[in-house]
């Protein structure tokens, strides 16, 4: 019988990358969500200070995302992750020595929030860039499915944990955990055997703002990759408000529903990507291209299914739908880029995604307020469906003649 990922696990940097990213995102999903707690209690319930605490771990990747993308290419890759994930150690650290001390406060709870927001816009361009020079590009798409299966299986189990770890220890000590997590995940990255790949010297010589231009143009002149990355905008800015704002407001006012239902859905969600991320990862090699666009087809659907069903069957039916389409659509992008792009332009371009990808989310929890105070919910998440699998149906036409498919 043959053991799925057997060959993939075999490769010792693989393997060191692989748990060194499960213990990083266990550690970084136990800080968000302890951060949460300890902003609200320190702020008497603020909604106010706790949207600012939420912005303040995605607003520094629109600011300097793209900046550590450029630094991604030209530095030590495994250097960069490893003092990056070293000072979020040290800084997670910093918080449960700081309350038992009486000096924390919530100015200094969104200082180290932003900091550790920074260090990771250089962490996670130099990760992704990382991956194609461990692995041969055959396996780029098991691979690739495994990360992110790891990724997720931690955001569905990590979350869930939380319950057992209060009742044995204070709950300041979640960050305590999330310390002792992240270290472990430094310790797996540093012990990657790398060796920095020979780029061309002139291209190592250009400054910042150069090499941002000479990506862009890069870009501008790759329509394929252009496409996935704006497609992935759309998607985002249309989907983050609806799930997020539109669908709590749907379920409250229309089947009458509360938190505890978004939070079943939510775990559908979770466990739909999860799976299918490891169904990817075991077939044989599949196009990206295609993968990526039946993935945006069915997030689409999914969407336009909620707005169309008023039934809590219906709703859970399509969050399956939009699980699966998420984790095709980020599987494909991932795959597309890592194989297309130049491993000297690598951490820029996954840079640039992510800061678009940061604005997007932003940009629509911002608007989807506004947008619901004019038209009904229902009506929002069918349009927002039906323009998302309206784009996935004419970018696969497009990207298919594009790639002569």
């Amino acid at each position: 019988m043959k053991i799925p990922y057997k060959d993939i696990l075999s490769e010792k940097n693989f393997t060191f990358l692989l748990f060194g990213r499960l213990f990083k995102r266990s550690s970084l999903t136990l800080f968000s969500l302890e951060l949460i707690w300890l902003t609200i209690k320190l702020t008497n319930s603020s909604p106010f200070y706790l949207s600012l605490i939420i912005m303040a771990q995605t607003l520094p990747f629109i600011v300097f995302g793209i900046y550590g993308g450029v630094k991604a290419d030209k530095w030590n890759k495994k250097k960069i992750t490893v003092i990056s994930d070293s000072l979020i150690a040290i800084l997670i650290l910093a918080i449960p020595i700081l309350f038992f001390w009486g000096f924390l406060n919530y100015f200094i709870l969104i200082c180290t929030a932003v900091l550790i927001s920074i260090l990771n816009c250089f962490s996670e361009p130099s990760f992704r860039a990382l991956l194609p020079e461990l692995v041969s590009d055959n396996k780029l798409q098991r691979s690739n499915a495994l990360l992110d299966s790891i990724q997720r299986g931690a955001s569905i189990l990590i979350p869930a944990s939380v319950g057992i770890v209060v009742k044995f220890t204070d709950q300041i000590h979640i960050f305590t955990l999330a310390f002792i997590l992240m270290s472990i995940s430094t310790v797996f990255h540093l012990l990657i055997n790398y060796q920095v790949p020979q780029f061309n010297t002139s291209q190592s010589e250009e400054g910042t703002v150069s090499e941002i231009k000479s990506t862009l143009a890069y870009l501008k002149s790759n329509r394929s990759i252009l496409i996935i990355i704006l497609v992935q905008f759309i998607s985002i800015l249309i989907n983050t408000g609806l799930w997020r704002v539109g669908l709590p407001i749907y379920l409250d006012k229309n089947l009458e529903k509360d938190i505890s239902t978004f939070g079943i859905i939510t775990g559908i969600l979770g466990a739909a990507a999860f799976a299918t991320s490891i169904m990817l990862g075991t077939l044989k090699k599949l196009n990206p291209l295609i993968i990526f666009n039946i993935g945006i087809i069915l997030w689409g659907s999914g969407l336009l299914v909620i707005g169309l069903s008023p039934s809590i069957f219906m709703i859970y039916l399509a969050t399956i739908l939009i699980g699966i389409g998420q984790a095709s659509e980020g599987l494909g992008r991932i795959v597309l880029i890592q194989q297309q792009v130049p491993n000297n332009m690598l951490g820029k371009v996954f840079s640039i995604s992510s800061s678009i990808n940061y604005t997007s989310d932003t940009v629509s929890l911002g608007i989807m307020s506004s947008i619901l105070a004019i038209l009904s919910t229902t009506s929002v998440f069918w349009a927002g469906g039906g323009i998302i699998l309206t784009i996935g149906l004419i970018g696969f036409s497009s990207l298919r003649k594009e790639n002569n498919y």
